[in-house]
């Protein structure tokens, strides 16, 4: 029983530590007008930060080849998370463009670390209904997406851009000193719960493999162009009511409106929906294509406000299920189930912000925007094909 407890609190930590991990990945969509202005850039190498950023992330796919299995998961959680706070030190001390390119790398590779252990851990600790235990710590990740551009708007009026990343860091700093007291207390207590299976290696032949299934390969296009659309949203939204609409105040509230709907499906909608999970990102991907496209029709902040909910509302269960479905398929390899779908979000997070920003320097940011609502469209395209593969498999 007491066993029981403490796992119990080892996962709260984890679904804390998303929480603050929600709060920081809206650091770059909040202070992106500020960064701009700072370093005298155009957009499409402001998309560039973004770009670096999934590029430490896809590297972190190779570091995790070489750590998963040779370090336990809980030990290599607490290390990334000291290095992710040193990266965003360094981001604090403003250092030239070219060099920053290099630290938001850095954020990507640590932050990508945390992210798939934690979805890792979650999936072994807690094996019965995944997808339903996903969505439950994705929604803490929304919880944290729903504050942050609020709370760092809050703090860049009275502090610069600099000094938010430092503020965050710090939080960063309190949360390890507290996770580090626990694992250590009760070390044995959740050593005993990570059975060796668990802590399978995986390499390149694995990762080569991967894409040698049909089903595979639609979980990793559907989860590519579903991260593109929230990607430019994540990144460019506020930026478009501030330039386009021309009322800087409801920048950050039409990208915590994403957040909120994306919460509130995570914990809510999408757990009490009896349906697979295919098709349930094949609907909802479909409805945000439509209320991106509408919003941006409409012309007004209501109008964009009300399409970032719906996009929250719709789709925002999508990257849970994807990721339950990489740990169901790949049990006895859960960090593997779940670094694979991300690899398709990582790259697409690579692609889809400069690209966007690219379009809107040409055709102005209505445009750039909209391709979010286009990748939309082709996520609920290839989730719907994938959901007939499997019914065919099935059959």
């Amino acid at each position: 029983m007491n066993k029981e407890r403490f796992t119990n609190c080892y996962l709260l930590l984890l679904y804390f530590l998303m929480f603050l991990y929600g709060i920081s990945t809206q650091a770059i969509g909040t202070l992106i007008t500020r960064i701009i202005e700072y370093y005298g850039i155009r957009m499409a190498q402001a998309g560039l930060l973004s770009s670096f950023t999934y590029i430490g992330n896809f590297a972190a796919i190779f570091v995790l080849t070489i750590f998963a299995g040779r370090i336990n998961k809980i030990i290599l959680l607490g290390a990334s998370i000291v290095l992710y706070i040193v990266s965003l030190c360094l981001i604090s001390t403003a250092p030239p463009f070219s060099i920053i390119l290099a630290c938001f790398s850095l954020i990507g590779v640590f932050g990508a670390i945390i992210d798939t252990l934690a979805n890792s851990l979650v999936a072994d600790l807690m094996p019965v209904n995944v997808s339903r235990n996903m969505s439950l710590l994705h929604g803490f990740f929304g919880l944290g997406g729903l504050c942050g551009p609020v709370v760092m708007e809050r703090f860049a009026g009275t502090l610069n851009w600099t000094q938010v990343y430092f503020s965050v860091s710090m939080a960063y700093f309190i949360y390890i000193f507290i996770y580090a007291l626990f694992v250590r207390w009760q070390w044995s207590s959740l050593a005993t719960r990570m059975p060796p299976e668990n802590q399978t290696r995986f390499g390149l032949s694995d990762i080569v493999r991967f894409f040698g299934r049909k089903r595979h390969v639609l979980l990793w296009v559907t989860m590519f162009f579903y991260a593109g659309n929230q990607s430019i949203l994540a990144v460019w939204i506020k930026r478009y009511v501030e330039t386009r609409l021309s009322i800087p105040v409801w920048g950050a509230y039409a990208l915590s409106a994403m957040w909120l709907g994306t919460t509130i499906c995570r914990l809510f909608i999408s757990p009490n929906i009896n349906s697979s999970s295919p098709k349930k990102i094949y609907i909802g991907n479909f409805i945000s294509a439509i209320a991106i496209i509408a919003g941006l029709i409409s012309g007004s902040v209501p109008g964009i406000v009300m399409a970032s909910l719906v996009v929250g509302l719709s789709s925002g269960a999508s990257v849970p299920l994807i990721i339950a479905t990489g740990c169901e398929w790949n049990p006895d390899k859960t960090a593997y189930g779940t670094i694979m779908p991300f690899s398709a979000c990582y790259f697409s997070y690579v692609v889809f912000p400069p690209l966007s920003g690219l379009v809107s320097d040409f055709l102005g940011i209505p445009w750039g925007v909209a391709l979010g609502g286009i990748s939309a469209g082709l996520a609920a395209l290839f989730s719907g094909i994938l959901d007939a593969s499997l019914k065919s498999e099935s059959a």
